[in-house]
């Protein structure tokens, strides 16, 4: 019996279509053809999808986790949804709903506690086989001061940052974008004074935050420091999930930019686009999400924000994606 059914061009266009507007689409494009072969198996000749074929792909499988399954069926619901619109009947399935996916509100620091997190990863004690104590206070400035996404930051080649203009070059960031991040003043004076004391000499094409003998940080490793130099900051973790956890980093970054803005005087809603184009949202849908958590955070700004975006924004969690 042939693995193919009558929507196998479907669905490769449909492959293509997503490819094409800079998706990776990688593990959904696997799970398409597991679909295709599954409808073939099913002996579908009619290029229609009914809901008895639909729910017998949606049952969970045996050993499967609900993580599992909420992805797999999420990738069919757009597939669906795109040969629907195409006229072709497709019943679409409901989302299953992972139930450790709850949402999250991300942990804002204060300013007050940045400062002993700082404090704390300036007297990081150094060693002769490691150059954490250099690394760690130009990747966490970085992190914070530029809201990268931690994976973005310990991908920065050399050559990916400017230092006599002051910019970072994030290539192949989450769905294979790139983007041009300016950095303040002072984060491009510890730049410079990093890579005169541990990159002189070294390849253009070496991780700018690298080990002492080369190669790139592990996140893990950054983030299982990150909670110790939490610990030593007295700020309490709170456990997996709950955190604070290392990208709170970026979290804060956000909130504390829209703050500075609003103190400032700038119209926040006309300069969200700009915002969301420096964190490399793909829609300012999610730069909306830190507006509300602002403000929840920043009463003071509600009234200033009222006049011009009454009933705008509806209340809102901050749904962690990794945003």
């Amino acid at each position: 019996m042939s693995n193919k059914s009558p929507f196998t061009e479907i669905v490769d266009e449909f492959i293509a279509f997503k490819t094409a507007g800079g998706y990776k689409y990688l593990e959904e494009s696997r799970t398409l053809r597991k679909f295709d072969a599954f409808l073939a198996e099913q002996g579908l000749q009619a290029m229609e999808i009914c809901k008895e074929i639909m729910d017998a792909w949606c049952t969970q499988g045996f050993r499967e986790s609900r993580k599992s399954l909420s992805n797999r069926v999420a990738a069919i619901r757009q597939f669906a949804t795109y040969a629907a619109n195409r006229g072709y009947p497709a019943a679409i399935p409901d989302v299953i709903k992972n139930s450790k996916n709850k949402l999250f509100v991300p942990y804002v620091f204060s300013h007050e506690e940045i400062s002993r997190i700082f404090h704390e990863i300036d007297n990081l004690p150094g060693g002769r086989r490691d150059n954490s104590h250099a690394v760690y206070p130009v990747l966490f400035r970085i992190l914070y001061g530029c809201g990268l996404r931690v994976g973005e930051a310990l991908a920065l080649k050399i050559k990916d940052v400017d230092l006599a203009n002051g910019m970072l070059t994030i290539r192949h960031a989450k769905n294979d974008k790139m983007r041009l991040v300016p950095m303040s003043a002072s984060l491009l004076r510890l730049c410079r004074h990093y890579s005169c004391e541990c990159l002189s000499g070294v390849s253009h094409d070496e991780y700018f935050l690298r080990k002492k003998h080369g190669g790139s940080r592990s996140a893990r490793t950054v983030g299982q420091t990150f909670r110790t130099i939490l610990w030593r900051s007295g700020i309490p973790y709170c456990g997996k999930g709950k955190g604070p956890r290392l990208h709170d980093v970026r979290h804060t970054f956000c909130c504390h930019a829209l703050k500075q803005m609003s103190d400032n005087g700038i119209d926040l809603y006309c300069s969200l686009p700009v915002l969301s184009a420096y964190l490399g949202h793909s829609s300012i849908k999610a730069t909306e999400q830190y507006l509300r958590l602002t403000m929840e955070i920043y009463p003071e700004m509600a009234g200033r924000m009222e006049m011009f975006t009454g009933g705008v924004y509806p209340e809102v969690l901050l749904n962690d994606r990794n945003n």
